[in-house]
C-alpha cells in the first residue's frame, strides 16, 4: 500500500505542481465578485489576449498582471488593441470596492474607445 501512495504522490508531484505554478498573475488577485443568480459564461476572459481589468477592495486598479495608475489605463488599453488584443475589456471588481472607483475605471475603458465591457461575476450559491 505504500508503494502505491508513493506512486500516487510523484504523479501529483510531477502533473498537478507545474500546473498551480503556471497560473498568471491576473487570475490569481485577491478580488471577491458580486454575487449573481445567472451569470453568462465569459469564455473570452480565459484567452491570452483578453484585457482584464481588476478592481481590489483598496482601490488598486491592474491591468492583466501590472498594476497601473487611472491616469495611464486609458493608454495602456490602446496600446494593447493596436497590438492585436481583441476590442473588448473584462472587469473584474471586488463586491466591496468603492462604486466610484469602478465608475473611473469603466469611464478609462470607455475613453480608450472600448464599448464592449463585460463584468465578471460569480453564481450565487442556493440557500
Amino acid at each position: 500500500m505504500s508503494a502505491f501512495a508513493s506512486v500516487m504522490c510523484a504523479l501529483v508531484a510531477m502533473f498537478i505542481l507545474p500546473a498551480m505554478s503556471s497560473i498568471d498573475l491576473p487570475r490569481s488577485i485577491s478580488v471577491d465578485l458580486a454575487k449573481v443568480s445567472s451569470p453568462t459564461d465569459m469564455r473570452g476572459a480565459d484567452r491570452d489576449d483578453a484585457l482584464v481589468v481588476a478592481i481590489t477592495r483598496d482601490g488598486s486598479v491592474w491591468l492583466v498582471a501590472d498594476r497601473i495608475e487611472l491616469e495611464n489605463l486609458r493608454a495602456a488599453i490602446q496600446e494593447r488593441v493596436s497590438r492585436g488584443a481583441e476590442k473588448r475589456v473584462y472587469i473584474k471588481a471586488d463586491m466591496r470596492a468603492q462604486y466610484g472607483g469602478v465608475k473611473q475605471v469603466l469611464a478609462c475603458v470607455r475613453a480608450a474607445g472600448i464599448d464592449n465591457v463585460a463584468f465578471i461575476v460569480d453564481r450565487r450559491r442556493g440557500n
